[in-house]
């Protein structure tokens, strides 16, 4: 790259002195949608009816008739690259003077433009392409907001006009799905960008009119470079060798649903995009070639494919780039992303980091925590080792059954400083899971994801025809599999008892279990299923719950209450079996010590929680008086 020397405020005004040159152009309408705050306006669309045809006009600053090739102002954008935009302000790529005033399309301004006009049929095929040098007038400039609310006025004025174009974006949708692209898409009720990563806001309709419009003008114009072997920036986007092909890959993240799963299958199947002067397609969005051409004010790549395509393409002539220049272009380009990606990422984890621990540092602060803010603070709260501090909340969003399952992940994997936090932690998140074993296997599937590693099974039959699983993870299981007579729920409760053996460090290498002990544990736990269920069923009649004897804090949470009384008398955690009695369940607590139950009591209720609970108060009723003794 050659260097790059500051521009003068002299080279500033001749472009903003310079009179507009409007022969041999064609003049044109169009209105822009922008954000809020946008001042640097790339490009403006208008919709033309064609009987059951469209003629879509994307309108774009011609940004290159101002900026000529080796100038002090071109050395400059391709060495910042991009405009930046900051919470409190932006850097432009070009000069403020130029991007938010000759350059920009402000309304009711005329403005050069290079209009690539697209005709469309009614099932979002396009028919024709052609480029145009031309000249608009901005008719109005929208905000996302006040776009979206036009949409839902007939009174405003544009609102024809809006809803035709919105019509028209969703038609081009529905094709870009139905070949198979995932970029500017929902899947699993997740939004996925132009790259297939997962977008933190909802887009508004009209952002995703201006979005469906930019994908077809980027993918017209690269159509018709490549059909004349016209070298551009070119924007491709490839996937990794171990990824599904697109309609198994739509099938499977529809399926997972989790964000976070959704996110960490994308980052290992696909790469990220980059320029280059070869085609090599678009894995996102399903292109066999595409480009970056709308956003010339605030793109380098779109400024440079607008001197190529104005120069080959319109005019007839020589490219202003060889092969070379282009080649070593796209190579700054992409370091220079890849730079400014990883320093935008290590500002907003060191934010990040700073602003969890100072919430962690005010209780307070933590219970007034979004779901979304208190996922993130658990999650950095690993890094600085403070996950302790944020039991309370989880247990309660744990008993609120607030909590998400991206949160429990973290507390079953993550590190903690007082022992008794993970004690009461696993109790209750196990209690949690009994009651939603599906939640247990996407935990198990989220790991293996965020690990990058596969999830394993191992899967036999028992002599009675009932279904045993054990779950391999990270080349370890349980030493006792899930047991069912549907397979689904044996997986479930294999994950069930993986989740558990993490908590207490009781899981062994898959090579311990042979053949023969397989088959001996299977019939062992069938036996004593079969065992238990007897000893429940032939329970003669259930006592009348008295809870004179009982403390407050028991009866607010039994079940945690009766492990804490565990704890104080070194007594093994109590063992529950549920056995359905019409339309009830019934709960047997057991606590044994040297071997023997010393304590075993029955309840029954309508839900299986509520007779764990009336089980537990029996049994610290018990225990109450055997520490009073």
């Amino acid at each position: 790259m050659k260097a790059v020397l500051p521009v003068s405020q002299r080279e500033i005004t001749r472009i903003l002195n310079k009179p507009l040159s409007l022969e041999d152009r064609e003049e044109v309408i169009g209105f822009t949608i922008d954000g809020e705050t946008s001042k640097d306006l790339d490009d403006a669309i208008w919709v033309e009816p064609n009987q059951a045809k469209a003629n879509i006009s994307v309108h774009i600053s011609d940004v290159s008739a101002f900026i000529e090739p080796g100038s002090n102002l071109e050395r400059n954008a391709l060495s910042q690259v991009e405009t930046r935009y900051l919470a409190t302000k932006n850097d432009p790529m070009f000069p403020h003077e130029l991007s938010e005033d000759r350059l920009s399309l402000l309304e009711a301004q005329r403005r050069l433009t290079i209009t690539v006009r697209i005709t469309i049929d009614a099932l979002g095929d396009i028919e024709k392409v052609s480029l145009h040098r031309t000249h608009l007038v901005n008719l109005k400039k929208f905000s996302y907001t006040s776009a979206d609310a036009t949409l839902k006025d007939a009174s405003s004025p544009f609102f024809c006009e809006l809803r035709y174009c919105e019509a028209w974006a969703q038609k081009l949708a529905w094709k870009r799905k139905d070949v198979g692209a995932i970029g500017l898409s929902r899947l699993g009720g997740i939004s996925l960008d132009e790259e297939g990563r997962i977008l933190s806001t909802p887009l508004y309709h009209s952002q995703q009119i201006i979005q469906e419009f930019m994908i077809l003008a980027n993918m017209a114009v690269a159509s018709l470079a490549e059909q004349q072997q016209v070298p551009l920036l070119y924007r491709n986007h490839l996937a990794s060798d171990i990824a599904p092909k697109s309609k198994e890959l739509i099938q499977t993240l529809n399926v997972l649903g989790l964000p976070e799963l959704v996110r960490q299958k994308l980052q290992s199947w696909l790469k990220p995009a980059t320029y280059s002067p070869a085609v090599m397609g678009h894995f996102a969005l399903a292109l066999p070639a595409y480009t970056h051409f709308t956003s010339p004010i605030r793109r380098v790549a779109d400024y440079v494919n607008h001197h190529i395509v104005k120069a080959v393409l319109i005019d007839k002539t020589e490219s202003p780039y060889t092969i070379d220049e282009l080649q070593d272009i796209a190579s700054h380009i992409n370091e220079k992303r890849s730079q400014i990606k990883e320093r935008r990422e290590e500002h907003f984890r060191e934010k990040r980091l700073n602003q969890t621990i100072k919430v962690l540092q005010e209780k307070s602060q933590i219970k007034t925590l979004s779901d979304q803010e208190f996922s993130q603070i658990l999650k950095d709260s690993i890094k600085v080792s403070q996950l302790d501090k944020l039991v309370p909340e989880a247990l309660w969003r744990i008993e609120e059954k607030t909590i998400k399952l991206v949160d429990l992940y973290y507390l079953i994997f993550g590190e903690y400083n007082k022992y008794e936090n993970k004690q009461l932690l696993t109790s209750k998140i196990l209690d949690y899971l009994s009651e939603n074993p599906v939640h247990a296997t996407q935990i198990v599937q989220m790991a293996g994801s965020i690990n990058q590693t596969t999830v394993e099974y191992i899967e036999k039959k028992t002599a009675s025809g009932k279904f045993a699983f054990w779950s391999i993870l990270e080349g370890e299981t349980t030493a006792t599999p899930g047991i069912a007579a549907n397979k689904q729920t044996a997986k479930h409760q294999g994950n069930m008892l993986l989740i558990e053996s993490i908590f207490d460090q009781s899981l062994i290498p898959p090579q311990l279990i042979n053949e023969d002990y397989l088959q001996d544990m299977v019939e062992t736990e069938v036996r004593e299923e079969s065992k238990a269920i007897k000893e429940v069923v032939s329970e003669p009649e259930i006592e009348e719950l008295e809870l004179s004897g009982v403390p407050e804090a028991a009866k607010l949470n039994p079940v945690g209450y009766l492990h804490e009384i565990g704890q104080r008398l070194k007594r093994k955690k109590p063992q529950y079996v549920y056995h359905q009695v019409g339309l009830q369940w019934q709960c047997c607590c057991r606590i044994e010590w040297l071997g023997e139950n010393i304590v075993e009591t029955l309840a029954i209720n309508s839900s299986k929680k509520e007779a764990k609970n009336m089980a537990s108060l029996k049994a610290i009723s018990l225990l109450e008086e055997d520490m009073i003794e």
